[in-house]
């Protein structure tokens, strides 16, 4: 019997995925988006358009960093001193505990603020490659109660490229889950690697098996009640977090569930730069700079060439006063967005930097006489 599913095998970095998406030359490209969308689809279509990757893609977290949130707490001043001594320590022939310390430092340098750390860790970290081709067997039985479920299993993906330490994230029935358990102590992979050297990560598979119905099958109530129900029965998986809300964004992001099933994806995996970066804007739409700024600053360090993330960054710095700053990001801003990408935006983007331009030229309001 043949079972119609779509496996999609993500490694879970810290609380952050790789989707293990790869773009394909041979792929017509994806179109750029259509208008009205929402802030937060723009910047996620924006990310996808890049990758040339489908929509269906956005609900799977994307690659971030090479380490979890780190242990230690790095002050600015101290960043490029530790910066520097976890580079050399990496440019040598260093045990495993000193690849993790330097790991952790690089991860606190990064979020002190000094950015060649951040631009290090998305550089010089190689994600995980499956070696192995097969794919999870799926029990009969499941096929034959046409079951529509995802199951997410979470790893350690060790140096030998094996997975040990398993546990369910999300779980589905007749026999799925221990499918993809049995398929986990089976698949190799070659490991993933920081500056050359093969580090252990989180991984986790994330399986949707469909043996019903097609997503383009479904109406977008019918979409959305399914993603509620995901987190409803696994408010702890970052995953269904992360379709709920890219669907929210989608088709309801006026809706407070939005803003709230970002917070919780937020809190689940905070290192993730769509989360943090439409928190912030709405922050920032709300006039709450001080909240917006640790999240744009965030998003900025893992995705410093969105658009998106770039405008989100000078909305906040120019709030504050920075508007050096915040002249530079906008304008890279402009810069970045595609010559495909819908006029309305491309417009809107420029306008906003002519705005920057106009209000950071202005003379500051003199202060009242004692």
């Amino acid at each position: 019997m043949t079972l119609r599913h779509a496996v999609a095998l993500s490694s879970l970095l810290g609380l952050t995925a790789g989707c293990g998406h790869t773009q394909s030359q041979s792929q017509p490209r994806v179109p750029p988006p259509t208008l009205p969308a929402s802030h937060a689809r723009l910047s996620m279509a924006l990310n996808l358009y890049e990758r040339n990757l489908p929509e269906s893609a956005g609900g799977t977290l994307p690659e971030s960093r090479a380490v979890d949130e780190p242990t230690t707490v790095v002050e600015p001043a101290q960043a490029r001193a530790v910066f520097d001594e976890a580079v050399h320590v990496l440019s040598g022939k260093p045990d495993m505990e000193a690849i993790r310390q330097a790991s952790n430092d690089l991860g606190a340098a990064c979020d002190a603020g000094l950015s060649e750390a951040c631009a290090f860790l998305r550089e010089k970290f190689e994600r995980p490659v499956r070696i192995t081709k097969t794919q999870p067997e799926f029990p009969k039985e499941a096929a034959q109660q046409r079951v529509i479920a995802t199951v997410v299993i979470r790893c350690q993906l060790g140096t030998d490229g094996r997975m040990r330490d398993c546990n369910p994230l999300e779980t589905g029935p007749h026999g799925l889950t221990d499918a993809v358990l049995a398929y986990t102590s089976q698949v190799q992979f070659q490991p993933a690697r920081l500056a050359g050297h093969s580090v252990p990560v989180a991984y986790t598979f994330t399986v949707n098996f469909n043996n019903a119905t097609t997503p383009e099958e479904l109406t977008p109530a019918q979409l959305l009640q399914w993603a509620v129900a995901r987190t409803k029965q696994f408010p702890k998986s970052p995953p269904a977090w992360a379709h709920l809300a890219n669907l929210l964004a989608r088709y309801a992001p006026e809706e407070p569930a939005f803003a709230q099933s970002l917070s919780a994806l937020h809190k689940l995996a905070p290192m993730y730069w769509w989360s943090a970066n439409e928190l912030a804007w709405l922050h920032v739409q709300a006039g709450r700079h001080a909240e917006a700024a640790p999240l744009a600053r965030q998003s900025l360090s893992e995705s410093p060439d969105n658009a998106y993330v770039l405008e989100t960054s000078a909305a906040v710095r120019v709030a504050t006063g920075q508007c050096e700053q915040a002249l530079a990001e906008q304008r890279r801003a402009v810069e970045r967005l595609p010559a495909e990408w819908p006029a309305p935006e491309r417009e809107r983007f420029t306008r906003t930097l002519e705005e920057y331009q106009r209000k950071c030229a202005a003379p500051a309001p003199e202060q009242p006489r004692g």
